[in-house]
């Protein structure tokens, strides 16, 4: 009986260290939206002798680098604070331009939230047969192209595409979404033809058909044609506002279950 009982009590500890664990990460659905997230995983895989010092195997996460986009001089610089954990940041400047390359992992997203979903269209504003959601990325003046992906944690797709999402796949687009405006100046996505997804979707699958069911509340990630552009646009926003943050964040998947949420791991600052 005894036994029984100090087995129970080492369960409780256990269960109890996990919770902390877990409560204590900061992923991605705790940050604000609109975010410029950086995939700093595919940043190393696709920067690799600069940060690894040619040990791109290494299976130890590297420390976030500061990052120069070649085309407007902007520096992006890592740092801890109260929206990541603490970790040792590089001080390293590597160049990225945030190409998107297809079957390369993408490096830049956009984070932003669902403000109404399909079925609170408003007839006479929205055009009720391709109307797909609202989302709080202000277009253009935050970005002007985009293409709406499978993302970093979308939880929409059934188990074929949730695998699929995962890793290189979170950047895989959501064919014959399109990312635009409306009269009012909000961000829209749309079909992009009024047969929805019966005309819009790949051969290959229901790869955008989950697009139906977003709701008010949840998010989406958008990957941005110009990417450095678009970091221009966030510094000018956000970045000259000293009460704000730049909403600028690096993420990792680096020890995370496959499919889960990536983990938070530093905040950039511009120069």
């Amino acid at each position: 009986m005894m036994f029984d009982i100090g087995i129970f009590l080492i369960c409780i500890i256990f269960y109890a260290t996990s919770v902390h664990v877990a409560s204590s990460l900061v992923l991605l659905s705790d940050l604000p939206t609109p975010s410029f997230i950086i995939d700093t995983d595919a940043l190393r895989r696709r920067i690799a002798p600069p940060l690894d010092k040619g040990n791109e195997k290494s299976k130890v996460p590297y420390r976030p680098s500061s990052i120069r986009c070649p085309s407007n001089k902007l520096v992006l610089h890592p740092s801890t604070s109260k929206s990541a954990a603490a970790i040792d940041c590089s001080d390293e400047i590597v160049d990225c331009n945030f190409d998107v390359i297809e079957m390369i992992p993408t490096i830049g997203y956009l984070h932003t939230s669902v403000l109404r979903a399909r079925e609170n269209a408003i007839p006479g504003e929205d055009d009720i047969a391709t109307f797909l959601a609202e989302i709080d990325l202000v277009h253009p003046t935050l970005c002007e192209e985009a293409q709406l992906v499978l993302g970093l944690n979308n939880h929409h797709v059934g188990g074929y595409y949730w695998a699929r999402s995962a890793g290189v796949g979170s950047g895989m687009e959501a064919p014959g979404v399109t990312f635009g405006s409306s009269s009012q100046g909000k961000g829209l996505l749309c079909w992009s033809s009024d047969g929805g997804p019966t005309e819009c979707n790949s051969n290959d699958g229901k790869r955008s058909e989950w697009v139906n069911f977003l709701r008010k509340g949840d998010t989406v990630q958008l990957v941005p044609t110009d990417g450095q552009e678009t970091l221009l646009q966030f510094s000018k926003q956000f970045g000259e506002q000293q009460s704000t943050t730049p909403r600028v964040y690096g993420i990792s998947s680096h020890g995370r279950p496959m499919g889960s949420e990536p983990e938070v791991v530093c905040e950039y600052r511009f120069e």
